[in-house]
């Protein structure tokens, strides 16, 4: 094995409520999960012309290679040791079990962008079997990084969910061509990993500023995506959830609007397949 490739660099690693995703296929809202938040993310620090999402869950974990990563001492507890970056594939494995309990549903590998770290990710799932870790994974991404074919093999063995966070223009996240070849990539690699069986659903950001023309483009293109023969790909709707007030009273939603983006994902999308997601773990206060 790659020594390298047997490392990684995360920013901290608990036990939690997933707070996102709403009542649909492949959400595992509610669900408690052992959270691996790995470390930096490619939309971040305006790399090629991208600035980072300004309602980021976790600003600190856009940064590459965090030299310090957080471990919850005890299951939902909040309280946390630390040790040093990068750390090993059986160091990992050791400390997800180290945070079971019996209501876990599923693990969590979220951001930043773990796929920022896909040869880690492939060299850990080619131990997984041996770790004996006895729940699926869950996948949270931006959905730029599209792996190949063959690691597509391998993610889908042990991949089950997957929420993939589709960029609205309102996210100041690239200009206007490079803005539309973002949303290209996030499509396709829905596509890709339903392709695969994996159950993926998209969550969309939305703010005060997010376009109807947005909402028409984003919903038409997942309708035609589908999964087992089906136009079933999901569209978790989440208000953006800020604490600066400027930024509260410059971005925050209003009902009517958010009314109308539901009323026009519904002219694309099955009632069934639509849905509103909210951030419920900032709002209980949880990690």
């Amino acid at each position: 094995m790659n020594s390298e490739k047997s490392k990684t660099y995360i920013m901290e690693i608990f036990s939690s409520l997933q707070g996102e995703g709403g009542s649909l296929n492949g959400s595992c809202f509610g669900k408690r999960q052992i959270f691996v938040r790995f470390s930096g993310c490619n939309l971040s620090n305006k790399i090629e012309n991208v600035s980072s999402c300004f309602w980021c869950d976790s600003p600190s974990a856009q940064i590459f290679k965090n030299p310090i990563v957080r471990i919850e001492e005890k299951p939902g507890s909040g309280k946390f040791k630390k040790r040093n970056n990068p750390i090993e594939s059986h160091d990992l494995a050791d400390i997800i079990k180290s945070l079971y309990t019996k209501d876990v549903h599923s693990i969590s590998f979220t951001g930043g962008e773990p796929l920022c770290q896909l040869d880690f990710i492939e060299s850990f799932l080619e131990s997984f079997d041996q770790y004996r870790i006895e729940y699926p994974l869950y996948l949270e991404t931006n959905g730029t990084i599209i792996p190949t074919n063959t690691q597509m093999q391998l993610i889908a063995k042990y991949f089950k969910y997957c929420c993939c966070d589709i960029k609205d223009r309102s996210s100041n996240i690239a200009n206007n061509i490079e803005w539309h070849k973002i949303i290209d990539k996030e499509l396709k690699f829905i596509e890709k990993f339903t392709d695969y069986n994996i159950r993926t659903f998209a969550k969309l950001i939305v703010t005060s500023k997010t376009k109807i023309e947005d909402i028409d483009l984003i919903s038409k293109r997942l309708a035609n995506i589908e999964y087992n023969g089906k136009n079933d790909i999901g569209l978790a709707i989440q208000p953006v959830f800020l604490v600066d007030e400027n930024l509260k009273i410059k971005y925050t939603i209003n009902t009517d609007h958010l009314n109308q983006i539901f009323y026009r994902v519904a002219e694309y999308l099955s009632p069934n397949n639509i849905s509103l997601s909210i951030q419920a773990h900032k709002y209980l206060n949880l990690l």
